[in-house]
Formats: C-alpha cells, sequence, structure tokens
C-alpha cells in the first residue's frame, strides 16, 4: 500500500519539468485554427468586460513597442505583448494554458497508475432556472462542495479507501433552463477502489453535498444530476487530460471531447462558454450580454483545481498560474526572426496576428517577412543578422 504522506515517484511518466519543454503544444497550436482564435480574441477587445482580456495581445509592454517574431523548432509565437492568462475569456490564452494543465494531469495520472493506485470520476452540479445569476448558481456549487470535505461520514469513508485527494475541473453552460454550472472531480486513491466501494462514498458526499446547497437558499440537488464512478487506467492519462480541459475555442463552439478528435458542443438546448462568443461574433446583442455576466462571474475562478498537496503526491510539483503560463514566450531572444516596428495594423484587423505566425510555422520566418509586406505589417530584421 502507498504511503499518502509521501511523494509519487516519477515513474513511467517522468518529471514534468522534463516533458513540458518538450511539448509541441499540437492541440492549442495546429487544430483548433490559431488565427480564428486571433480574430475572437480581437472581438474580445472591443466588447469583453474585463480591462486586462481587452489589452490582451493588443497592448505592448516593451518601450520600443517592437514584437518579437519568434520560433524555436517546435512552437512559433510573439514576444513582447500583454496577456491575461484568461482561460474562460480569452481563446488564446486558453488554449496556452490548458495545454499545460493537460501535460500535468497526463503526469499525474501516469504516476498514480504507475504506483498501483485507484481512480473515480464523477460529475457534480447544482438544479438551475433561467433568470438565476450565474454568480448565484456557481456559490451554490461551491459552498456544497466544500461541505463534503467537512462532513465526518466522508472523511471516514475516504480514510477506509486510501484516499489522496481530488482533482475537480469546473464547467459552465447555458440554456433554456438558466446557466448550469458543474465540477468534475477525479478522485484518486492509494489502491484500486471497487464499485461497491465508491457508491458508499458517492452516497454520502451527496447528502453533505446537498445540506451545503440547501443552506445556501438553493433548491435541493436531486442524486439524478451527479456521478461518480471508478475509472479504468486504459489510455487515462490522455483522456483525462483531455477532458479536464477541453474549454476551448472553436469556430464551431468549442469544447474538447475526451476522444481529443473533436470539438464538443454544449447538450441539445444548452451551450458553452465559447459558444456563447461565437454568437458575439456573429453580432448577437442577447449573447454579449450573457459572455459579460459569465466573464465577471467567472473572473478570479480556477479552471482546474488540485487537493493540498496532490501534486507532490502525484509528482508534478509546484502550481504555475495561468497568468505566468501565459506570460511565457516561445524561447528567447535568439529565437527571435525579425521584429514588428508598429502593432497598429494587427489592432485593426486581429486575424492578421494568427495569420503572421500560421505562416511562420508553415514556410519559416521569410515567409512571416513576405507576409508582413504583403499585409502593411512594418518589420525590420534583428541587428546584425
Amino acid at each position: 500500500m502507498i504511503d499518502a504522506s509521501t511523494r509519487f515517484s516519477a515513474g513511467a511518466g517522468g518529471a514534468l519539468e522534463n516533458n513540458a519543454k518538450s511539448s509541441r503544444n499540437g492541440w492549442s497550436e495546429g487544430e483548433c485554427k490559431r488565427a480564428g482564435r486571433w480574430e475572437a480574441r480581437g472581438v474580445q477587445w472591443e466588447y469583453s468586460a474585463l480591462p486586462r482580456v481587452r489589452k490582451c495581445g493588443r497592448v505592448t509592454h516593451r518601450s520600443d513597442g517592437l514584437v518579437g517574431v519568434r520560433s524555436n523548432g517546435d512552437s512559433v509565437g510573439f514576444a513582447g505583448l500583454v496577456t491575461c492568462g484568461s482561460v474562460w475569456s480569452c481563446p488564446v490564452c486558453n488554449a496556452k494554458v490548458q495545454s499545460v494543465r493537460r501535460l500535468e494531469l497526463g503526469v499525474a495520472l501516469t504516476n498514480l497508475h504507475a504506483n498501483g493506485g485507484g481512480a473515480a470520476f464523477g460529475a457534480v452540479t447544482v438544479r438551475h432556472h433561467a433568470g438565476i445569476p450565474l454568480a448565484v448558481t456557481l456559490d451554490g456549487l461551491t459552498r456544497g462542495i466544500a461541505r463534503i470535505g467537512r462532513d465526518k461520514a466522508v472523511k471516514a469513508l475516504r480514510d477506509e479507501m486510501g484516499y489522496l485527494g481530488r482533482i475537480q475541473a469546473l464547467e459552465v453552460t447555458h440554456g433554456a433552463a438558466g446557466w448550469h454550472p458543474h465540477r468534475h472531480p477525479l478522485a484518486v486513491f492509494e489502491r484500486p477502489v471497487t464499485e461497491a466501494e465508491v457508491a458508499r462514498l458517492h452516497e454520502a458526499e451527496f447528502r453533505a453535498f446537498r445540506a451545503g446547497v440547501v443552506a445556501r437558499g438553493l433548491e435541493a440537488p436531486t442524486m439524478a444530476g451527479q456521478r461518480l464512478r471508478p475509472v479504468s487506467f486504459t489510455g487515462a492519462s490522455v483522456a483525462f487530460g483531455e477532458y479536464f480541459t477541453k474549454s476551448g475555442w472553436s469556430p464551431e463552439g468549442a469544447g474538447f471531447e475526451m476522444t481529443g478528435q473533436q470539438f464538443k458542443r454544449g447538450r441539445e438546448g444548452s451551450r458553452t462558454a465559447f459558444e456563447l462568443l461565437n454568437g458575439v461574433m456573429r453580432g448577437s446583442a442577447d449573447d454579449l450580454a450573457l459572455w459579460n455576466e459569465y466573464e465577471r462571474a467567472m473572473k478570479g475562478k480556477r479552471a482546474m483545481t488540485w487537493s493540498r498537496h496532490l501534486r507532490d503526491r502525484l509528482g508534478v510539483g509546484s502550481e504555475r498560474t495561468d497568468e505566468e503560463i501565459a506570460d511565457d514566450e516561445v524561447g528567447d531572444v535568439d529565437d527571435t526572426g525579425f521584429y514588428v516596428t508598429d502593432w497598429e495594423p494587427v489592432r485593426c484587423a486581429p486575424v492578421l496576428g494568427g495569420m503572421l505566425l500560421d505562416a511562420v510555422a508553415a514556410g519559416g520566418f521569410d515567409a512571416g517577412r513576405a507576409f508582413c509586406d504583403t499585409y502593411g505589417i512594418p518589420w525590420m530584421d534583428v541587428e546584425g543578422r
């Protein structure tokens, strides 16, 4: 049996830092249409309710105003731009942050499995109706989950099962019944757990959760809306890594399915948050009002949370904030091919930012310079090259 007070060994997964530096970030840079994300980002420059999001990718932070165009052989990107780090509002920062979160989760699950651990996956939600503000349902969900962790019966069952902690992903959709926030918990244990054990734990957790939600003045949730099931580790590192970070943007609307091969839309009659953003891009005033409510309610919320010390126990290490990840720039100054000397053309037509990076990814810096010439983007070569 694994000692829950000690760190899991790296096992087959290896150290996160070593894998992170070699990740090609293919999902976020290729399949999601980089230029389209920049176009959506431009809509946020005009309509976002959050000042930091309105500056993301639009404002330069260098005193000379230069924007470096970089490629390190694995990725392409800009240097010198302000970022917001919002996985909820910004399609570009979302892609960057979530690619790292998927990698972290994949390392954790690989190490858990290599050390003989077990897991259970589920869903937790509150009842919701049209007209209830998102902030209210989010509060009920948060307080209900907090009650679970304090419940004595839950603690006793968890101790019996060798509970190590949980990783939780937060999602929000909107439909005819209003806002629907929900969390997906992935509970991890020091040993494999049976269906009977998980069923007992699920019942105890639900009783505590319901009491917490009702205490906040919301309608009592039903068991039918909650799930918790043991999971197999066959393909888990990839499947859960993708599922927990599926809130990416696409032109069709968003959500990364567990297979990682296509984007998921909200269930019939509901839409994901980034589908609302697509509605804003089409000029819907109603969707803009919903989107701004969503932005304000989600500000400061974390898309993925880990129990205390769980990252260390699973060999993942300390956590970087979303903002810190978004601030990372591709390579270093030696990977800069040229500088854009005036960012105004991109501010006027944001899609050009993504198109420029696509050109560099496909044909190198020469193709990027030619693109700038074609679209009237002023540039200068790196001094001495």
